[in-house]
């Protein structure tokens, strides 16, 4: 199911009723980064697409499992998980655990981008063959 946009060119976007049409916010047709980021650490970083920012060799380790995160509260589910797994004795949950360094922007790098095109972590590989 395809759902359209209806157009906003009757959409007054003016907040006050004394602005006049010159202060309208203007809908651009395509989102471009602002130059102030207001001091976020991630102002710089977000953006509004998806997808590589440069080249990059992820490690694979000697498990089907390849795990890419870092130690955050999102990125410490998967390993829990992993780990509960292999406490009931499931040995196809073994891993290999990866350092990804969000602040240093490694989870735009081509080969991450492979694994998790949104650029999020954790970031889970399954490299086995069944």
């Amino acid at each position: 199911q395809t759902r359209t946009l209806s157009t906003l060119s009757n959409l007054d976007m003016s907040f006050s009723d004394n602005s006049n049409q010159n202060d309208a916010y203007i809908l651009p047709k395509v989102w471009k980064q602002p130059q102030d980021t207001s001091g976020s650490r991630f102002g710089a970083i977000n953006r509004p697409t998806a997808g590589a920012r440069f080249e990059q060799k992820l490690p694979i380790g000697k498990h089907a499992l390849q795990l890419y995160s870092m130690g955050t509260p999102n990125g410490q589910k998967v390993t829990i998980l992993l780990e509960e797994l292999l406490e009931r004795g499931i040995v196809e949950a073994e891993y290999d655990a990866w350092l990804i360094r969000i602040m240093d922007q490694e989870q735009f790098g081509s080969d991450f981008t492979a694994i998790n095109p949104n650029s999020k972590i954790p970031a889970l590989a399954d490299y086995s063959n069944g």
